[in-house]
């Protein structure tokens, strides 16, 4: 589990985070039933306070891509497939919206914007 986090990002380090390890989940390179390590080994690497882990966690704990045992950790929760595969369709929709919105606010067709869209796959 990489996180790389941005000083220079408009986005607080919580939303950084919680952003990764999602998008990390959804793509499979964090699979289901993996145990996440703690949330002080977390912002120990990544020389933060907890908070923001603790927050991030928390909004993946709250969006069902994580579950806490006590005393065992936190895992990767057992998302069904429909499920991820549904908000990763949300979060590209959220994604790329915003941009087809520019590109047609500048005059743009779809078909050019799909074109540039094919050549950026």
């Amino acid at each position: 589990m990489d996180i790389v986090l941005s000083q220079k990002s408009e986005k607080p380090i919580y939303t950084q985070i919680y952003e990764q390890i999602a998008s990390q989940i959804m793509s499979g390179e964090v699979a289901a039933g993996e145990k996440l390590p703690p949330i002080r080994t977390v912002a120990l690497n990544l020389r933060i306070s907890v908070i923001p882990v603790k927050q991030a966690w928390d909004q993946l704990e709250r969006e069902g891509f994580i579950s806490t045992a006590a005393g065992r950790g936190t895992f990767v929760s057992e998302l069904a497939h429909h499920e991820i595969s549904g908000k990763r369709t949300a979060a590209a929709e959220e994604l790329l919206g915003k941009d087809v919105k520019t590109c047609r606010d500048m005059g743009l067709s779809l078909d050019e914007i799909l074109d540039i869209v094919k050549k950026s796959y």
